[in-house]
Formats: C-alpha cells, sequence, structure tokens
C-alpha cells in the first residue's frame, strides 16, 4: 500500500512542478486544465507582442527610409552647393570690405565715425530686416526667382555707388539697395543646403562656407589692385559687374521635389512643400498670407532656445563685422598703409577659411558638440579684439587677425547647423527672420553707438573694447541654452497634458 500510494502521489508532484511556471494563486489545487489554457494564452500573447515589436520596428525604419528619401543627399544637391558657394563669394566681397571699398573715398570727404558707422550699420540692419521676409517670398515666388531678383540688385546698388558723391548718397545706394539683395541672399544660402542634404549636411556647409571665406579673403586684395588701376569709380563698375554673376549661381536653385527618390510616389515632401511657390490665387491674397507668415515667424521669440540663439548671433554678428570694418580704418590710423591693411583682412580671411571649414565637417560627428563650439569660438573673438587694440607692430597685428579669423569661423560655420540642432529643420527658415530682426536691432542700435564712442574718444582702442562687450554677453546667453531647453520641454509637457 505504501509503495502504490507513493506511485500515486509522483505523477501528481510532478505536474504540479510542470505547471508551477504558470501557477495563478487564485486558482485551486484541482483546476490543472485551466492552467495549462491560461499558460498557452499567455504564450499566444507573448507570440503577437513579439510579431507587433517586429512590426513596429519595420515601421521605424520605413520611416527612416522615407525621412532619407526626401533629402537627394548628393547629386544635384552638389551642383545647388557650388551655386551657394557662387553666390556666397561674390556677395561678401560687398559687404565685409567695406573699410577697403570706401575707406578712402569716406576720407577724402572727411566723412566722421559716426557717418561711416550709419552707412555701414544701415545696410546690416536693412540685411538682416529683410531676412524676415525670406520665408514668406520664397513660399509665394520660389528660391530660383527671389535668387535672381536679390543677386540683380546687388550689382545695380554697387555700380550706383560708383557714382557717389557724398555719405548722404551711400546710404541708398549701397546700404538700401545692396542690404535689400544681400539679406535675401544670405538668407537662401543658409536654408537651401540643409533641404538638400541630411548625412553629407555638414560637408555640404563646409564647401558654401568655403565661398564664403573666399570672397573675405580675396575681396580685399582685388579691390586694392582694382583701385590702384581704375580708382574708386572703375574698380566699382567693375566689382559691381563681377558680382552680376550671382545669377548664375540662382539658377541652379531646382525645387528639392524634383530631386528627391519619391519624386514619382506622389506624396510632396515637406522640404519640397518650402521650395515649391504657392499658386497664383490673386494679389490680394498673396499678400495676406505673406504677411500672416511673418506674423508667424514672430511668434517664435516666446520660445528661449529661439531667443537665446536669435541674440546670441546677433551680438556676435554685429561685434564680428563692426570689428571688420573698422579694423582698416585702426590699421591706417596706427600709420600702415591700405596694402598692409589689405593683407591684414586676407589673413584672416584664410584663417576664418580653414575653421568654417574644419568644424563644419566636424559636425557629421555624432559626439562632436556644436554649441560647445559656438561658445569656444566667441570666447576666441572676445579675447582677440581686446588684444588687437593694444597692438601696433603689423606682424602680431596679422597674427592677431588670423586667431580671430579663427574664432568668427568656430561660430558662423555652424550658423545654420546649430538653429536645426535645437529647432528642426521646419523652423529653420522662420528662425532666420527672427534673427534677422535681432540682427538688424543690434546694427541700428550698437553699430552707430561705437561710431560716437570713436568721435568722443578719439580713440579706435576705447571703441573695440565696447565692441568686445558683444561677445562677452552672447557667450553668457549660450552658457544658459540647457536650461532654456528644459523649460521647453517642460512646457510643451504641460501642453501636451492640459485638455484641448
Amino acid at each position: 500500500m505504501t509503495t502504490l500510494q507513493e506511485r500515486t502521489r509522483r505523477p501528481s508532484e510532478s505536474s504540479s512542478k510542470d505547471n508551477a511556471a504558470c501557477h495563478d494563486p487564485l486558482l485551486s489545487s484541482n483546476s490543472t486544465p485551466v492552467i495549462q489554457l491560461n499558460c498557452a494564452e499567455s504564450v499566444r500573447e507573448r507570440g503577437k507582442a513579439q510579431e507587433s515589436n517586429k512590426q513596429g520596428d519595420e515601421h521605424m525604419k520605413g520611416q527612416r527610409k522615407d525621412e532619407d528619401e526626401d533629402f537627394p543627399d548628393g547629386g544635384w544637391g552638389w551642383v545647388v552647393t557650388l551655386g551657394c558657394c557662387i553666390i556666397a563669394a561674390l556677395v561678401n566681397t560687398v559687404g565685409p570690405c567695406f573699410g577697403i571699398l570706401f575707406s578712402r573715398f569716406l576720407e577724402d570727404l572727411g566723412t566722421s565715425s559716426v557717418n561711416v558707422a550709419w552707412i555701414y550699420n544701415a545696410r546690416s540692419f536693412t540685411l538682416c530686416l529683410t531676412q524676415l521676409l525670406l520665408g514668406p517670398l520664397v513660399l509665394e515666388l520660389g528660391w530660383r526667382r527671389v535668387a535672381f531678383f536679390a543677386g540683380f540688385l546687388v550689382a545695380f546698388g554697387l555700380g550706383a555707388s560708383a557714382f557717389a558723391v557724398s555719405a548722404v548718397y551711400l546710404l541708398f545706394s549701397y546700404s538700401l539697395m545692396t542690404g535689400i539683395g544681400s539679406g535675401l541672399e544670405v538668407g537662401l544660402l543658409f536654408t537651401i543646403i540643409p533641404h538638400y542634404f541630411k548625412r553629407k549636411r555638414g560637408i555640404a556647409n563646409a564647401l558654401m562656407n568655403l565661398g564664403i571665406s573666399t570672397g573675405q579673403m580675396a575681396g580685399p586684395l582685388l579691390i586694392s589692385y582694382l583701385q590702384g588701376l581704375y580708382g574708386f569709380c572703375g574698380s566699382t563698375l567693375i566689382l559691381s559687374a563681377i558680382v552680376l554673376n550671382c545669377c548664375v549661381g540662382a539658377s541652379v536653385f531646382h525645387p528639392v521635389e524634383w530631386h528627391t527618390r519619391r519624386r514619382g510616389s506622389g506624396k510632396k515632401c515637406e522640404a519640397g512643400r518650402a521650395l515649391i511657390p504657392e499658386e497664383d490665387t490673386g494679389a490680394l491674397e498673396a499678400t495676406a498670407r505673406f504677411f500672416c507668415n511673418v506674423f508667424q515667424n514672430l511668434k517664435l521669440l516666446s520660445s528661449p532656445r529661439v531667443l537665446i540663439i536669435a541674440l546670441g548671433s546677433s551680438l556676435n554678428t554685429t561685434g564680428f563685422l563692426n570689428f571688420l570694418m573698422m579694423a582698416p580704418f585702426a590699421l591706417q590710423a596706427a600709420g600702415h598703409s591700405l596694402e598692409e591693411s589689405s593683407w591684414c583682412m586676407s589673413v584672416f580671411g584664410l584663417c576664418n577659411l580653414v575653421t568654417r571649414l574644419l568644424v563644419s565637417s566636424l559636425t557629421d560627428c555624432p559626439k562632436f558638440s556644436k554649441r560647445g563650439c559656438y561658445m569656444a569660438g566667441t570666447a576666441m573673438a572676445f579675447v582677440s579684439v581686446i588684444t588687437f587694440s593694444f597692438l601696433r607692430d603689423l606682424t602680431w597685428s596679422k597674427v592677431v587677425m588670423g586667431f580671430w579669423g579663427c574664432g568668427v569661423g568656430s561660430f558662423m560655420g555652424i550658423h545654420s547647423l546649430i538653429m536645426v540642432e535645437y529647432v528642426g529643420l521646419e523652423k529653420l527658415v522662420s528662425t532666420l527672420g527672427v534673427c534677422g530682426i535681432m540682427n538688424g536691432l543690434c546694427f541700428i542700435l550698437i553699430g552707430p553707438l561705437i561710431g560716437v564712442t570713436r568721435d568722443v574718444s578719439q580713440s579706435y582702442a576705447v571703441s573695440m573694447w565696447a565692441l568686445s562687450s558683444c561677445f562677452a554677453i552672447s557667450f553668457c546667453l549660450w552658457a544658459l541654452m540647457p536650461a532654456a531647453v528644459a523649460y521647453d520641454r517642460r512646457r510643451e509637457e504641460r501642453q501636451r497634458k492640459s485638455p484641448a
């Protein structure tokens, strides 16, 4: 009997061991069939969950593939990059070379530093304010038409400046005409390349910066050479004809949708929508859409991220371009010739070129910190401006101008890429427009104030010390960016949780 009882117990014990993994404490001891059914159902559910996860992964991969197909990442994109490079080189012989182009002419007229600052900063103000209109204009007309008009306006304004007889005349021909054209062209350069590239965006941006730095490096030497041969009027007319080649670069600005791999699928990509003009629905409706888009862009200033980007980049740009305008005057006041001043500016252009190419290419590396690079460049620019104010020796001036060029290249080389990182591609054009407003306000307020400081103190060094504060404030603002990002995330979470 004992043996029979032991034999009877063993199957039930083994059965309970087999079902231990599926045991439900809510079931009784004699409910083994139900336990086995529940175990089978749980196995089926796990299988369904695994299939669902696989389908989700495949869907995510498909989405990424579709997003990648929205960007040509090569092909015609490289032709567009070449067009941007041409425009960037030509436009940057007009603005950054202001001191070389007009210094002798304005000195012969006896123009004060305040009036010189007004001419230069009025152009910068117009340039920046025009960028607010870029997004609405592109939606109505398309990239190519806007780029053609802007290139022609820059060349025409520069040609008209050749016949200037007073500083007031330059306010209209140089400040207004070339300012509007240059503002549109610069905005186009910084926005069209991110729409054509994704994985190779850093390399394409580096090539575009190659054009910018080429203009800043070769422009002073070319203008100095032409003025030596043909004087102010003749050299300015020749430069105007050269700048007209911006229209050649603009001719390759096709809509992105023409060159994406999904162009036949009937689905219009986000990038394509930004490059194709709206249908003609009448002048009144087009004007209403234009001002509505401008107003929507201004709402971005409610975001601390956008505010830091706009104000920080505006202070950096104001300090950079005003020092670039002031340096040739300061070098000539120190007893150096126009040709020697041109060589100093070319050293800056060369170092700026190398740094822009380097940092733009490095942005494709996942671990590269764009914010760290931007802040390091701002700190270098601050130190360079302070140091330059104490120098008189030409060799050391060239060294410091080279160091300053490296600093400027570090933050200007990733100007648009750092915007894409913090606000996304869909808000890039709008953010550039908001930055344009801030830039314009900084130029029109800070620029003439620097000129007044120079006239009152009779010292370029004091003006440079005041100008260096722009870089210091910008550095402090960018140090607050992590806090701004965290604030925006909390606000977005609150908005998602709040009822509609």
